[in-house]
């Protein structure tokens, strides 16, 4: 019974070990999903291939866009030109793990949103698809982009609110960059390319202070939203995106 234990123990180790070195590779070779270590959540692809984008529709119809957006193998690639639009999956999500790689081309400026559903601008009486967002741009030209006016809008920032650390590592433009966003009851965290870079209390004073700082103070309950689309931001220009996956927790 000992050696059976032992055994299974080492097989253990042995999965958490391939599945956080390769999961990705494996998947792509064998058609299968990882299990996480036996008795975790299985990830479930919203992008490996061209069949997944039955996982995304615009927001103004019920599918994939035709035009402005590409597919090239393995690569989800949003074209510039503002011709594809936005795209957000077909599911809403609360508590739940993200991840993907993204490759970034000079003056890029787009972004993941979460929790994203309409809500109505009470400055204007617009109803508008908004969310939280992990920004997506060009850090390396901040001057060049019109509004890139603070951390707060960098690479990795929870958008408008919250700068990430100082000691994130961005690559270079034409290199492939991984983020995961984690979310969990009222904790939100980024992370950028295996290293988390911000973490934030939703349920706090001061993340509602901040929000009445800024555009969103005009939409009713931002700072308690909970649950809604993921969306990929087309801001006009070019990116690519691979490996989209998510875990619900």
């Amino acid at each position: 019974m000992r050696l059976k234990i032992k055994s299974f123990l080492l097989l253990t180790i042995v999965c958490c070990s391939f599945h956080a070195n390769a999961g990705n590779t494996f998947f792509q070779l064998h058609g299968t999903m990882p299990i996480d270590c036996f008795f975790g959540k299985k990830w479930t692809p919203l992008f490996v291939n061209a069949k997944d984008t039955v996982h995304w529709q615009s927001n103004s119809k019920k599918s994939f866009p035709n035009e402005g957006w590409q597919i090239n193998q393995d690569e989800l690639i949003l074209l510039s030109g503002r011709k594809g639009g936005d795209i957000k999956t077909k599911n809403q999500y609360s508590n739940f793990e993200l991840k993907l790689e993204f490759k970034m081309t000079r003056l890029v400026n787009s972004g993941i949103k979460y929790f994203v559903s309409q809500m109505k601008n009470e400055k204007n009486g617009r109803i508008e698809w908004i969310g939280y967002e992990y920004q997506i741009i060009d850090d390396f030209h901040q001057d060049e982009i019109r509004g890139f006016d603070d951390d707060r809008g960098a690479t990795a920032a929870l958008y408008l609110l919250y700068a990430p650390s100082k000691k994130k590592h961005l690559k270079p433009l034409g290199e492939w960059n991984s983020l995961r966003i984690k979310v969990k009851n009222n904790r939100i965290e980024h992370w950028l390319n295996g290293k988390k870079v911000l973490t934030i209390k939703t349920d706090s004073k001061e993340f509602e202070d901040l929000v009445n700082e800024t555009k969103f103070v005009n939409y009713k309950d931002y700072h308690k939203k909970n649950e809604g689309y993921i969306l990929i931001q087309d801001h006009g220009s070019e990116v690519h995106y691979r490996n989209i996956l998510i875990k619900e927790l």
